[in-house]
Formats: structure tokens, C-alpha cells, sequence
């Protein structure tokens, strides 16, 4: 009987579909739904059926539950493949594998020799890989619905019984305490946001267990702002752990009504057909009969199947507002796989952004009226943000090699100045005095007090600083104001003081 074997705090069973104890089958289904195959199939034929979503972070407990499992003899490769897994899977038994690093930490492994990134940790031993490969065969079958095992080889060589359990991944040494709820993160691009999203939740993430095999660390309606992703030239650099193509494939899935074999809809059939109605097309239709609604909503929830039955989506909600001149889209998605899922739901829900705001020009234009609609903001609201356990390590990797590189120069506060003003402070009469400039240099608020303490009392009730390194910057600069004023020297914002002129150095 197929027994597998759990990764530390997970329950491996809970994902996978459970055939007939005697069988020598598994098969693989990659980004197809193992229980909508096995509905097509008699459980006679086949011992577990499990998904195989990715090669560099699927293929390793695979590999691990096969060598547990010595009576699993053939593999059977079936379902949609996105991610190549079901290529980088079939490569490992034909091709074999060598001692290499992972392309983006450089963590040492087992790589596969493939067109297509696949690890192994390196404490499984060559010889016991080796072993498995020689006693195992893989078949690709295309479509199951009567597939037929007796044609299945098994292998004249036997293998022995390994058991390698895969060792806790952690999540880094520090610990840190945040809100129970409620994180906002910024960047012009997905990929700075997906960087800063990472840092956010492998510091402030409450780590418990999830209804799938993995525990998480989660954070509860982790909100993130792209300002300034290009529809037309997607950012996307070397470390989001998918590349162009894949990106571009998987669009379509949210932008058009597409339909993927083997899965139930995909987030552009629930907005363009499932309801009955095309809801992309109302919508433009909407905004452009009354650019300043802010009714113009769309839902992907079906709350006559997906409060009873599983596989609901996790994109539920969408809303569009125009507003001076430029059209903001919030996505509101219930459970986010932040590490793997965020990139892809982001680049689609932007392109989608600018075809709505495409289209919508192209809707006022039929109705005579030529106006200019620019992008603006994309608000993703993740409700549950997670990463889960088997990619702690993974994400900590990106985040240290990448992090602090990218962002190099952004928590300047010239270069980066708070959208909710500036700030001029200087003396006045034994008083410090504060100007609360907007952006376009207009006195908006004056705040004066005998001491940098009652200046920063009041700024901070007003809620006006909305950067970190804003206000830090501000707090030392009211520090030198009051210091310079009780000494009797000159105090010039952003200068050091001149200390040289008081009697306390001299």
C-alpha cells in the first residue's frame, strides 16, 4: 500500500487521490486536478494520483515518496503542464541529473539535465536516485479517459525500500511582531512588490497549518500598490520564479475567456461567460456612459456552488474607478499563494486593467466623446497571504540576494518624496515652526511648538507622514532644530550643525 511520507508539519495524504492498494501505478497529473481525473477513471488502475505543479519545489517530495514506495514500478505523465514539471519529470528518468545550485539562491542540489529548472536536495544519496530511476518507467498518455495499465512494462529489476524525510525548512533567525491584520506595501513595479511582500510576511507572518499539506505564514488582508507596471513592457527580472513566456501563457487566463483542459474555469471564463454575461465588457461599457461611477464591479464569486463545493476561486472580486483621469482597479483574492501565484494574478490583473481601459476609451469614442484615461494605481487586496512551508527557505534566499539591491536609494526622502506632503522647519522667535507643504509647494498646514517633542505630538494626531523613512527623517530633524535653538546657533534643514560655534566645543 502507498504510504506517504509527510513533510515536517504537513499531512502529504490530504493532496493526493488514493486508488487500489495493489497497483504498481502512480500517476502524475501536473496543473490538472488529480480528483477530476480520477473521476474519469477506474481506481483499479492506478495505486495514488497526485498534482505536480513545479520542478524546483514539487519534484524533490516526489522523489521522496517514490523511494518510500518501491511497489510504485511505472509513473503514468498526464494533464496540463505549465510549469514544464511534467518535461523536467520525464527528463530525470531519461536524462538523469548532476550535482549543481539552484539559479536563484545558489542553494547546492541534484539538478536534472533539462531545458527546464529541477532540484533534489542533495542528502538523498546519488546511488539511491540512480536506483530509482533504473526501476522505474514513465509514460506520457495525453488523455486517460480509457486508458488501459496492461500495456504498462514493469521493470525486471526490483529497488529497495528508502525513507529520506525532508528536513524542517526555516524561515530565517529573527523574530518579529506586527498587526494581527492589515499591511500595505507599495512599488512602481510586481516584482518590487513581490520582493517587498516576501520580507513582509516571513517577518510578520502568524505561522499555523492549512487545509492543504503545508503549514504557512500568513498574514491577514496584506494590501499591495503597483503604480507604475507597464502593460506593454512587463518588468520581469530574473528572480520571480517564473520567466517571460510562462507569464505571457498564463494572461490570457485572466484577460480572455479561455478554458483549460482539466480544470474546472479558469478567472477570465468566471468574468467573460460564466455568469451568462461578458462582466469585462459591461463594465467598460459602464464607466464609459458614467466615467465618475463608482459602481462598476466584478465578480467572480458563485455563491450557488462555491460556499458548498471545493475549488472555489481565489480571485473574487474586482472594482474600477475613474478618477481624475486615470482608471484604478482593486482586486480583492481570498487566499494568495504570495510566493508562486502573486506574480502570475498580478501581471494578468494589470494587463486586464489596461484592456478595460482600452476598451472604455474606445466606448466613449463611438459615443462621440474623446477623453484621456490613463493607468492608474492596481490595489490587490490578499486576504489570506501565505507562503508556505516548503518555500521558507526559497523566499528568505530572494529576499537576501535581492532585496536590498533593488531597493538601493528608495528610502531616500529627496528621491522619494510622501505623497502626503513635505515639510519645512526653522526657528522662529524661540519656537520651532513646521510648514506642511503638498507636492506642488502650497502651504497646507503650520505646526509650532518649544520643543521637538510637542511638534511631533501634533504631526503625529494629524497622520500626516505616510513614509517610515519620512518620518525618521523628520523626528531628526526637529531633534536638530530644538538642540540648535537652545544653544544658540544657526539651524539650516538637512545641514549638520554647527557645533564649532557653540561654548559647549569651544
Amino acid at each position: 500500500m502507498f504510504e506517504p511520507i509527510d513533510k515536517p508539519g504537513t499531512t502529504s495524504s490530504s493532496k493526493l487521490v488514493f486508488g487500489n492498494p495493489e497497483s504498481h501505478v502512480a500517476i502524475v497529473t501536473l496543473w490538472s486536478k488529480a480528483s477530476w481525473i480520477a473521476s474519469k477513471m477506474d481506481r483499479k488502475n492506478y495505486a495514488v494520483m497526485g498534482q505536480l505543479f513545479s520542478a524546483e519545489r514539487g519534484l524533490d517530495p516526489l522523489i521522496r515518496n517514490l523511494l518510500a514506495n518501491p511497489q510504485i514500478t511505472n509513473i503514468v505523465i498526464t494533464g496540463v503542464d505549465f510549469s514544464k514539471s511534467g518535461i523536467v519529470l520525464k527528463d530525470f528518468f531519461e536524462k538523469g541529473f548532476e550535482k549543481g545550485k539552484t539559479d536563484l539562491v545558489g542553494k547546492e542540489c541534484w539538478r536534472v539535465r533539462s531545458s527546464y529548472p529541477g532540484y533534489i536536495d542533495p542528502d538523498i544519496p546519488e546511488d539511491a536516485l540512480n536506483e530509482l530511476r533504473e526501476t522505474v518507467n514513465v509514460k506520457w498518455v495525453p488523455n486517460m479517459e480509457g486508458f488501459d495499465p496492461s500495456i504498462l512494462e514493469v521493470p525486471a529489476k526490483k529497488r529497495n525500500k528508502y525513507e529520506f524525510p525532508k528536513k524542517e525548512e526555516a524561515a530565517g533567525s529573527a523574530r518579529f511582531i506586527g498587526e494581527d491584520a492589515g499591511y500595505i506595501v507599495r512599488g512602481k513595479t510586481v516584482a518590487e512588490c513581490w520582493l517587498r511582500i516576501l520580507d513582509t510576511i516571513l517577518k510578520f507572518g502568524k505561522e499555523g497549518a492549512t487545509h492543504y499539506d503545508d503549514d504557512q505564514k500568513e498574514i491577514l488582508n496584506l494590501i499591495s500598490i503597483i503604480s507604475g507596471e507597464d502593460p506593454d513592457n512587463l518588468f520581469i527580472p530574473e528572480f520571480l520564479p517564473f520567466d517571460r513566456k510562462h507569464i505571457m501563457q498564463y494572461i490570457p487566463q485572466i484577460t480572455t475567456d479561455t478554458r483549460v483542459p482539466g480544470t474546472a474555469y479558469t478567472y477570465g471564463n468566471r468574468m467573460r461567460s460564466w455568469f451568462g454575461t461578458d462582466q469585462v465588457r459591461a463594465a467598460a461599457e459602464k464607466l464609459a456612459g458614467k466615467t465618475i461611477s463608482r459602481a462598476v464591479v466584478i465578480n467572480l464569486w458563485d455563491s450557488t456552488k462555491d460556499l458548498t463545493i471545493g475549488g472555489s476561486p481565489c480571485i473574487n472580486h474586482i472594482w474600477l474607478r475613474i478618477r481624475d483621469g486615470k482608471l484604478y482597479m482593486t482586486a480583492t483574492i481570498r487566499s494568495n499563494d504570495m510566493f508562486e501565484a502573486y506574480p502570475d494574478n498580478a501581471f494578468g490583473l494589470r494587463c486586464l486593467q489596461d484592456l478595460i481601459r482600452k476598451e472604455t476609451i474606445r466606448r466613449l469614442e463611438e459615443k462621440g466623446r474623446k477623453e484621456e484615461i490613463r493607468l492608474g494605481d492596481l490595489i490587490i487586496n490578499s486576504q489570506s497571504a501565505h507562503i508556505y512551508r516548503d518555500c521558507f527557505e526559497k523566499a528568505q534566499g530572494i529576499v537576501s540576494a535581492f532585496l536590498d539591491k533593488y531597493i538601493a536609494g528608495q528610502t531616500n526622502v529627496t528621491l522619494n518624496p510622501d505623497p502626503r506632503g513635505n515639510f519645512v522647519i526653522g526657528l522662529y522667535e524661540g519656537k520651532i515652526i513646521v510648514h506642511h507643504l503638498s507636492n506642488t509647494n502650497e502651504v497646507i498646514g503650520t505646526y509650532t511648538g518649544r520643543t521637538a517633542e510637542e511638534v511631533i505630538e501634533q504631526l503625529a494626531k494629524q497622520n500626516i507622514i505616510s513614509l517610515t523613512g519620512h518620518a525618521l527623517d523628520i523626528g531628526k530633524e526637529l531633534e536638530k532644530a530644538e538642540l540648535a535653538m537652545r544653544l544658540g546657533i544657526p539651524y539650516n534643514q538637512d545641514s549638520p550643525l554647527d557645533l564649532d560655534k557653540t561654548k559647549i566645543i569651544s
